[in-house]
């Protein structure tokens, strides 16, 4: 039987109360640009939808017109790559950052040979966003 060929992973999407407010803070927090913006026409109103992008990692923002229940699934994080954690630590703090922990969690038998490091904060509507290392 043939295997789905899978190129990667296309974005991530993500329900937010404040379209505009959650591009700004990918854009001013994270160095996400907004690459793509779109209007979806439902009866009960618009739907915001936008995409942003930092190197390969691609956030599709929708603000629906109405509070979304949800009910088909939950996520709980959130996982961006980084090159350099304690760097990203540290501009994200100097940018009004607090990070959930205090430091990051150095975890070697996670992606062996040597292991990955992480650290969680949040975003402006609570979502659960994790700075991943792999050393």
């Amino acid at each position: 039987m043939k295997a789905v060929e899978v190129q990667g992973l296309a974005h991530v999407g993500l329900y937010v109360n404040d379209a505009a407010r959650s591009v700004q803070f990918y854009e001013d927090k994270l160095g996400f640009q907004l690459i793509h913006e779109a209007v979806n026409k439902i009866p009960e109103g618009d739907v915001l939808v936008k995409f942003v992008q930092n190197g390969t990692c691609m956030l599709e923002l929708v603000q629906f017109p109405y509070e979304i229940k949800r009910e088909d699934g939950w996520f709980d994080h959130i996982s961006i790559a980084v090159k350099d954690i304690d760097s990203a630590i540290e501009i994200l703090k100097e940018k009004g950052i607090e990070f959930e922990e205090g430091s990051y969690t150095v975890a070697p038998h996670v992606f062996p040979p040597a292991g990955s490091k992480w650290v969680f904060f949040r975003g402006p509507d609570g979502e659960h966003i994790e700075l991943n290392e792999r050393m």
